[in-house]
């Protein structure tokens, strides 16, 4: 990889055991192992990662996202959602495309135009 490439590249990592509220505008690709009370947007095709050890309170406006942790709020998704095993949410869902693992909890009064 050049210099340069590495320069280029848009990811943001919230890293464990941290706590942060307000709203968030993020691009790139985002990983979250954190606890986030308010909104997290990303504002581009990047994709989303709540990892396992994540609680987010609030709202999520994203493209692509992969939930391995626990969400309280709405998710808006232009893209894709997956739900990993792990994953618990509650609240609302609207997504293009969703797909949901065995073992996953929800409770969500969800909107999805492809249920994979």
């Amino acid at each position: 990889m050049k210099e340069s490439d590495f320069k280029n590249q848009n990811y943001t990592v919230i890293g464990i055991n941290n706590s942060i509220s307000g709203e968030l505008e993020l691009s790139g690709e985002v990983i979250v192992h954190s606890k986030v009370k308010g909104t997290i947007t990303v504002k581009d095709e990047g994709k989303l990662v709540i990892e396992r050890d994540s609680y987010i309170e609030g709202t999520i406006y994203c493209h692509d996202i992969e939930v391995f942790g626990e969400i309280q709020g709405n998710i808006n998704a232009q893209g894709k959602l997956t739900v990993r095993s792990s994953a618990r949410i509650s609240g609302g869902v609207n997504a293009n495309q969703m797909a949901v693992y065995p073992g996953a909890t929800l409770n969500i009064e969800a909107h999805a135009e492809d249920t994979i």
